[in-house]
């Protein structure tokens, strides 16, 4: 009876489910993003300190700041913007175009655990009825006083249709 489980050699998941890595270009694009916002942040503060500048001038005193200047460095904030905006689609679209390339990676190998899994559950379900077999056909022999395993049999196989029904779920 035994014949009937399937043994076939267990793939090494620990090396086949692996996400693959990031690759550099996404540092890349993340190191420019990061200089294109602090380029931007820095324009911003120097405009601020300029508007700061101009309203607190005394009046009476020669001025240290014109309106026109604080204007002018209002005007060069937006290529900032844009050099921000520019690196962050770069970025972004580096990093969907890696998230993309993961699924078709892990295709293969997501489906040998899944049919390793399901072969684990038929050989489980095929060893549970064994016991469950056994413990009907003990009839009125009190099996508990040796062993509580056959008794459990039955239950474990509806279990088991939870577990299938769990994974068929998770297949979808």
């Amino acid at each position: 009876m035994l014949a009937r489980l399937k043994s076939s050699p267990t793939p090494d998941f620990e090396s086949l489910l692996q996400i693959p890595e990031r690759p550099a270009a996404i540092a890349e694009a993340e190191k420019a993003l990061q200089a294109a916002i602090a380029d931007r942040e820095a324009g911003q503060r120097r405009h601020v300190e300029a508007g700061h500048l101009l309203h607190n001038q005394p009046l009476g005193q020669p001025p240290k700041i014109r309106h026109a200047e604080v204007e002018e460095l209002g005007l060069a904030l937006a290529p900032l913007f844009e050099a921000e905006a520019a690196a962050k689609a770069r970025r972004d679209e580096t990093v969907r175009a890696y998230e993309a390339s993961i699924g078709p990676a892990l295709e293969g190998p997501i489906k040998q655990l899944r049919d390793a899994i399901d072969e684990a559950v038929d050989n489980l379900e095929a060893l549970l009825d064994h016991g469950a077999k056994f413990k009907a056909r003990s009839g009125t022999f009190d099996l508990a006083k040796i062993s509580r395993l056959p008794g459990v049999c039955a239950p474990a196989i509806e279990r088991l249709r939870l577990v299938r029904a769990a994974l068929d779920h998770a297949n979808r």
